[in-house]
């Protein structure tokens, strides 16, 4: 398949980041003071959420995508702590965590954990050069094709960007539940 080109300047790097930093100051005011009962709640008891092991919180996920409910708040959390995670270690040439190893932090430190994340994942892409970011080299996930590795980037803020808003309209729809029945 033939991919359209997509600019690889640092400018264009700057706008990606600058519009995920954007979503994280979103997602402050949408999520503050969110409680470990509206991470756990899950619409449907199939929603994929996150399981208490060992003291800790770690996340499910298969093979494929099974069509499930709408995933727990704390799922929908733990889910981009697991691919950034994997993301980083595929880049780097490092061993990618097995998903059932990656923990969940709780409400108070998972932005801070993914705002942490995505830095180390801005500094990457910073440090390459056009030819880098042109070439399919570092493209080993989540595409497994010879695509440029500038496809990852945007698939990258893309996705983040899609995770922060999914949290968002999860904690709007718990309250808004609460709120009606209460009513």
């Amino acid at each position: 398949m033939q991919m359209p080109p997509i600019p690889t300047d640092p400018s264009v790097r700057a706008v990606i980041d600058q519009q995920v930093q954007v979503m994280f100051r979103l997602a402050d005011e949408a999520l503050a003071d969110l409680t470990l009962d509206e991470c756990l709640w899950q619409i449907d008891p199939r929603s994929w959420t996150v399981h208490r092991r060992d003291g800790r919180w770690f996340g499910e996920i298969g093979d494929e995508y099974p069509d499930l409910p709408t995933p727990s708040l704390a799922w929908t959390m733990w889910h981009p702590i697991w691919w950034l995670r994997t993301l980083l270690a595929h880049t780097k040439g490092e061993p990618a965590p097995a998903p059932e190893m990656v923990e969940w932090p709780g409400p108070d430190a998972a932005l801070s954990l993914l705002r942490e994340l995505w830095a180390e994942w801005s500094e990457f892409v910073a440090a390459l050069d056009a030819d880098e970011l042109e070439s399919s080299a570092l493209t080993t996930f989540p595409y497994t094709d010879e695509r440029p590795f500038v496809y990852v980037v945007g698939w990258a803020s893309m996705e983040l960007t899609k995770n922060i808003s999914e949290m968002c309209v999860l904690r709007g729809i718990h309250r808004d539940l609460a709120c009606t029945m209460q009513g």
